[in-house]
């Protein structure tokens, strides 16, 4: 799963944004069945997910898997974890941008 996410973001910042997201969605389904649905792991590929919806326009999708990537993080690394202050700083952008 990390492989693919890895390689998702590759695509994603050379803005192949139609190849990136299977790869993404296949990540976070590998995660979710290997390591569980809320495993910090899951909640970093939710996030890839969403900046990669938010680059194409698409808050309103990319807004609830901002919010569960959050959600994850705030139970399984704690409030002050520096991943979670990414992805609540992403959100707030993506929230700036609507």
């Amino acid at each position: 799963a990390t492989t693919l996410n890895n390689l998702a973001v590759l695509l994603k910042n050379q803005g192949k944004y139609d190849e990136a997201m299977p790869l993404y969605e296949r990540a976070i389904e590998i995660g979710e069945k290997t390591l569980g649905p809320n495993h910090p792991q899951v909640a970093a590929s939710l996030n890839n997910l969403a900046g990669l919806l938010e680059n194409q326009g698409k808050y309103d999708e990319a807004k609830p898997l901002y919010e569960r990537a959050i959600e994850i993080g705030e139970k399984t690394l704690g409030p002050n974890h520096p991943d979670l202050a990414v992805w609540l700083n992403n959100l707030a952008v993506l929230l700036e941008k609507q």
